[in-house]
């Protein structure tokens, strides 16, 4: 037993001065993905409030993707002209967007969006 004590290398005492193991080092990639799904919400978010048709549109997908897919999708644009303005004796026209779509398990969903109103040529 004395020969296998002799043969082992002694170890050094420990010191103050030794630094502690290096932790490994964080990836970036998790937070590279979440910041890059932000923004793609962000802007989805933006389409939404600029150009409401656009995301009816997306929208119109993601439900039918729950309903079996979509049948049919019909757009009607019309122009409702020679309104009054409520207070005043203006008169506008307002162009209307009609979108009914029908869905595989028989759901309809209709959406209009009306713009902003314009000045009329009314006799």
């Amino acid at each position: 037993m004395a020969s296998q004590q002799a043969t082992q290398p002694a170890k050094p005492p420990a010191t103050a001065n030794q630094k502690p193991p290096a932790k490994p080092k964080r990836r970036f990639g998790c937070t590279l993905w979440l910041f890059v799904f932000a923004v793609l919400a962000l802007g989805l978010l933006g389409v939404g409030f600029l150009q409401p048709v656009k995301l009816a549109i997306a929208q119109e997908y993601i439900v039918g993707f729950t309903r079996g897919g979509i049948r049919e999708t019909v757009e009607t644009t019309s122009v409702d002209s020679c309104i009054r303005i409520a207070g005043s004796n203006e008169l506008v026209s307002i162009p209307r967007t009609r979108r009914v779509t029908t869905y595989n398990n028989g759901t309809v969903l209709e959406i209009t969006f009306s713009d902003q109103p314009l000045p009329a040529q009314c006799n």
